[in-house]
């Protein structure tokens, strides 16, 4: 009865809907004893998750429903200042009016998230540092100028994290408990989970892989080295090394040419061999990183990560290197869910799917003694 009671206040609010229980994918026909059982769902049109995506290669703001289907989507200029709330405010003003162009309720949205690269504090919602945009810390400036514009929720991490809680939740990682996912477009970042919980470090520092220490190259990571990960195994290593870089040394200020000029490499099929290589640079790092953590699986996100070539080349070297050890064992696998989307899924996940819910906001009586009980 409690179950019952506290479920038709979820239907009420128009969170949860009934179905035909099904059992084995196919409905039940014949009659049991006691109370037919009633299956349910979450009613996609219940709730709604905003996102921002702040990346030279998607740089959007989207929605999707509670189900984590994109329901609207629009790529916007790409804009990073020195000035981090006059960039906030870029990316909110196209949020708000994705929000009214959209036709969706704006009273239904449970939240936006914010995906960037950043290191980011989760519990004081700011930025600590980006080596990739040249940002120190904000305190809060990115966030609350966002939800001035917005009036909602907000949550704010970096790209490679968002990414994870999304595999996690709607992706390839359904039903894993431990995995690492490492993002690699111009530069590479790594997200780890353990037991479904993201492990960020003091200071937000985890999954700072790209800084690694690999073989000496000719190049200058951001950092000032030219021994970083970041200089072999990405789209800056090989943009470096076919000399389309404008330089040896990582600029902050081309990275809308770097993004241009690596989506034109990876599109080009004669490419395919600088790629695999670029994979094969990779390959001591997921042996320490299977090693040290044991993770269920790995998971390539990012332009360069995804593709064919690089992921092969990873196999390849995993499999010539490693052979008999657990990394082997390991599964590598190409994401599945898009930079578009890991924002409002990460938002999904922290105010939908979590105890952060305000059911009191969408409650169709919010006064009421049970919707207050609820809240």
């Amino acid at each position: 009865m409690a179950a019952t009671r506290i479920i038709r206040e979820f239907i009420d609010a128009g969170l949860v809907e009934e179905m035909e229980f099904a059992q084995d994918g196919v409905a039940r026909k014949k009659k049991s004893l006691g109370r037919p059982k009633i299956g349910l769902r979450i009613c996609g049109d219940g709730l709604f998750a905003a996102g921002i995506i702040v990346s030279a290669y998607h740089s959007e703001v989207s929605i999707s429903d509670a189900n984590g289907r994109l329901r609207a989507s629009k790529r916007i200029g790409y804009f990073v200042s020195d000035n981090i709330a006059e960039t906030a405010r870029h990316y909110g003003r196209a949020l708000a009016a994705l929000v009214r162009e959209s036709g969706i309720d704006a009273e239904r949205l449970v939240g936006a998230g914010i995906a960037l690269a950043a290191r980011t504090s989760l519990e004081n919602g700011e930025i600590v540092s980006s080596d990739y945009f040249g940002w120190g810390p904000d305190r809060g400036v990115f966030r609350r100028e966002i939800q001035k514009i917005i009036g909602q929720p907000i949550e704010i991490d970096n790209v490679s994290n968002a990414l994870s809680i999304a595999e996690m939740r709607f992706g390839a990682a359904r039903g894993a408990s431990d995995f690492v996912l490492i993002h690699v477009a111009t530069v590479i970042g790594a997200a780890v989970l353990s037991g479904k919980r993201l492990i960020r470090g003091q200071g937000g520092i985890s999954g700072m892989i790209g800084h690694f220490r690999t073989e000496a190259t000719p190049f200058r990571c951001v950092c000032g080295r030219s021994d970083c990960l970041n200089l072999s195994a990405t789209g800056f290593g090989i943009l470096s090394r076919l000399g389309k870089t404008h330089g040896p040394s990582f600029d902050r200020t081309k990275l809308e040419d770097y993004a241009a000029s690596l989506l034109k490499v990876v599109e080009d099929p004669g490419n395919g061999p600088i790629i695999a290589q670029a994979g094969r640079c990779l390959a001591p790092v997921i042996d320490n990183i299977c090693k040290l953590l044991g993770p269920e699986m790995i998971i390539l996100s990012g332009q360069l990560g995804t593709n064919e070539h690089y992921i092969a080349g990873l196999r390849t070297e995993i499999a010539a290197a490693f052979q008999g050890d657990r990394t082997s064992h390991v599964p590598v696998i190409a994401g599945s869910i898009s930079p578009t989307l890991a924002a409002p899924h990460m938002a999904l996940h922290a105010f939908c799917y979590s105890d952060r819910l305000d059911f009191g906001r969408f409650a169709k009586d919010a006064g009421s003694d049970t919707a207050s009980e609820r809240s």
